[in-house]
């Protein structure tokens, strides 16, 4: 090291610590103590906001506070707490080693020696030494903070006990049922945000209480034969099957049909063996059916006729500048939410949006080069429980009219599409593209581009390692879908068809 570069490390160290002295100097004599957070009516202060604004004195009391806290940290780290970061756990492990020479805080004989005067404080004896009934207090309240994160994330459940051989705990539903549940299978479906109780929603796998929502959602609006786990594509069952109408449900929890239970072409399998009998099969998600219920009953209404009606010729069509009105629209209405866009049009009914079409420059994460005249269509849409008929026509219409593209290409996904609308307007059917994959983050399923090798790599994780690797050391895993159909429009005058 240059001895100016050592002078500058000193002079900042030194600034440094005049700078904390200041700090804690004004502190003393504005709070009466070197940080405000030991003040009294400073403390009162933030409890009495965080009551105000959120209902509890602590910020780790809120249910809104915490989970916007694991929105960011999965957002920055992939995980929904920083100590379950590989990033984070290193980047401590180093200033472990830098502070200490070790690579963990247990490790250094003081702080052993302090964990040990602790429990004899509190037990009076030494760990080793501890009877059964403090070991028994120790799981108790071990368990405790367990079934408080429970019971704050299920505000239905009512906690009754639990059995620390078997490792059994008893809970009592909003229904009235009264179930038992083990501890892996109680981890499990409150990662995935589903329904806890082994009633409601059997562990063995016959129908779930969230397929038996979907199942009874159809009932009430559909009066023809409904089949229920039928083996119409064997080996495969389909959920429900409407056989008047050729369209099915399946229903894909996100535990059930990860990696861990299913291979990696089950739900194309399925789709596969079902076009080739007619019939077209809906896969409806969990997490979709979860958090994106309205649009998922929706565009199922639609699928049974019983939307409302708009026929195109009655709206007008126009671009929308308004970036806010669209993401609103799409967020609203799409299954797949918002993404940016170049060009946005829109269908209004009486001043009303009820229709929106966006189109962009093709994306490079899908393996496509973005040129002059070639442009991807983004989205389509109508607005819930409406069929706006002829809509999508003279939205697309509108856009070859005033765009003029050489090229147009667009996706269907397979989980609700057979591409029907792609060869209305026009399009060629191209190929089809293999099952994607999502990581089941939090009981949502996360595009796997966030998740990429090299992002990961920047992160802090092995570069030796698969990315793949990386995930299920973190305890994600994959869950496929059923890939999507390619379509492309071409101007035959601007383009030669050999190039396609």
């Amino acid at each position: 090291m240059s001895n100016s570069s050592t002078k500058l490390k000193i002079l900042l160290f030194s600034l440094t610590g005049h700078i904390k002295n200041k700090i804690k100097k004004t502190n003393l004599e504005k709070f009466g103590s070197d940080s405000p957070l030991k003040n009294t009516d400073i403390k009162n202060k933030i409890k009495n906001t965080l009551l105000k604004k959120y209902g509890v004195d602590n910020s780790f009391k809120s249910s809104e506070i915490k989970d916007k806290m694991k929105k960011t940290f999965l957002t920055n780290y992939g995980v929904d707490w920083p100590s379950k970061s590989e990033f984070i756990k290193k980047k401590k492990e180093k200033s472990y080693l830098d502070k200490y020479g070790v690579s963990s805080i247990l490790k250094l004989d003081w702080v052993r020696e302090k964990a040990k005067d602790r429990y004899f404080e509190k037990y009076g004896v030494n760990f080793g030494n501890m009877t059964e009934d403090m070991i028994l207090k120790m799981k108790e309240n071990k368990n405790k903070k367990w079934i408080d994160r429970v019971l704050n994330d299920n505000k239905d459940l009512i906690y009754i006990s639990t059995d620390y051989d078997s490792k059994i705990h008893k809970f009592k539903c909003s229904e009235g049922h009264v179930f038992e549940i083990p501890y892996v299978i109680l981890v499990q479906r409150n990662s995935v945000k589903t329904t806890i109780c082994t009633t409601c929603n059997p562990i063995e796998k016959n129908i779930s209480g969230l397929e038996k929502q979907l199942l009874s959602f159809i009932k009430n609006n559909y009066n023809g034969e409904i089949l229920e786990n039928q083996k119409i594509i064997p080996p495969y069952e389909i959920d429900i099957y409407l056989p008047q109408l050729k369209l099915g449900f399946d229903f894909n929890g996100l535990w059930w049909h990860s990696e861990i239970n299913k291979n990696s072409n089950y739900h194309l399998n399925k789709t596969e063996l079902s076009d080739k009998l007619g019939i077209k099969l809906i896969h409806i998600y969990e997490d979709d059916w979860l958090l994106k219920g309205d649009i998922v009953k929706s565009r199922i209404l639609n699928l049974l006729g019983k939307s409302n009606k708009i026929y195109a010729r009655k709206c007008q069509v126009r671009e929308i500048n308004n970036n806010k009105l669209v993401r609103s629209f799409l967020e609203k209405n799409h299954i797949q939410g918002f993404v940016g866009s170049l060009i946005k049009i829109g269908l209004f009914y009486e001043d009303e949006l009820v229709s929106v079409m966006t189109f962009g420059k093709n994306r490079k994460f899908m393996s496509q080069k973005s040129e002059d005249g070639h442009f991807e269509m983004l989205r389509f849409c109508n607005k819930m429980n409406t069929n706006v008929i002829g809509g999508a026509s003279k939205l697309f219409k509108y856009f070859i009219k005033n765009y003029n593209p050489i090229e147009v290409i667009s996706y269907a996904d397979r989980s609700w599409s057979k591409g029907d609308l792609y060869e209305k307007l026009g399009f060629i059917f191209l190929h089809k593209t293999p099952p994607n994959y999502y990581y089941i983050i939090n009981g949502v399923r996360k595009h796997r581009f966030g998740f990429r090798k090299d992002k990961l790599i920047k992160d802090g994780f092995d570069k030796d390692k698969t990315e793949h690797q990386i995930m299920i050391e973190r305890g994600l895993f994959r869950i496929y879908d059923s890939g999507s159909l390619k379509y492309v429009y071409v101007d035959e005058n601007r383009i030669e068809k050999n190039t396609i």
